[in-house]
């Protein structure tokens, strides 16, 4: 059993649809969650170190400091849902201190989850949680430059929710 410890931020003023408490533990669930699908633990560079602990941070801010992070991170001038800082994106990136694994950091916008929500025609709870396991799929070392790397994280997306 993999335990997770998670820093929750607030970047400004943003408003979170879940208390910090409820947060915290749907993360635990979503990890048990992805733990217990084959695919994860086999193909994740994260597991291929001895730890205890998975440890991250999550950040919620407004679009005007995502797009800022967007644009100097990533040279894309524009907001979007969710930005990862991965440390396991490679071994030469990994961090393990005192038996836990330090993921790094994913950053979501509050303003375009609840606007995906509304197009989407879903709970905004829904979207949050779903904007969640992505970037933890991200912080694990999935990504989809692929459509079949994007079906693969979509699909583990789904399932994770609908287990939730």
């Amino acid at each position: 059993m993999t335990n997770s410890k998670v820093q929750i931020n607030k970047i400004g003023k943003v408003h979170l649809c879940e208390s910090k408490a409820i947060l915290k533990k749907q993360i635990k669930n979503i990890i048990s969650i992805l733990l217990e699908i084959p695919e994860i633990t086999v193909k994740s560079p994260v597991f291929k170190h001895k730890f205890t602990t998975l440890s991250f941070e999550l950040s919620f801010c407004d679009d005007q400091t995502i797009r800022e992070i967007n644009s100097t991170y990533r040279n894309k001038d524009k907001a979007t849902d969710v930005i990862t800082f991965a440390l396991f994106a490679d071994d030469k990136n990994s961090l393990i201190i005192n038996n836990t694994a330090e993921l790094g950091e994913i950053i979501i916008s509050t303003d375009t989850l609840a606007r995906q929500a509304l197009e989407n025609n879903t709970e905004i709870r829904k979207e949050l949680y779903t904007l969640v396991t992505h970037g933890i799929l991200h912080l694990l070392g999935f990504d989809h430059l692929t459509q079949k790397d994007y079906d693969f994280v979509v699909g583990i997306q789904e399932a994770v929710i609908k287990n939730l």
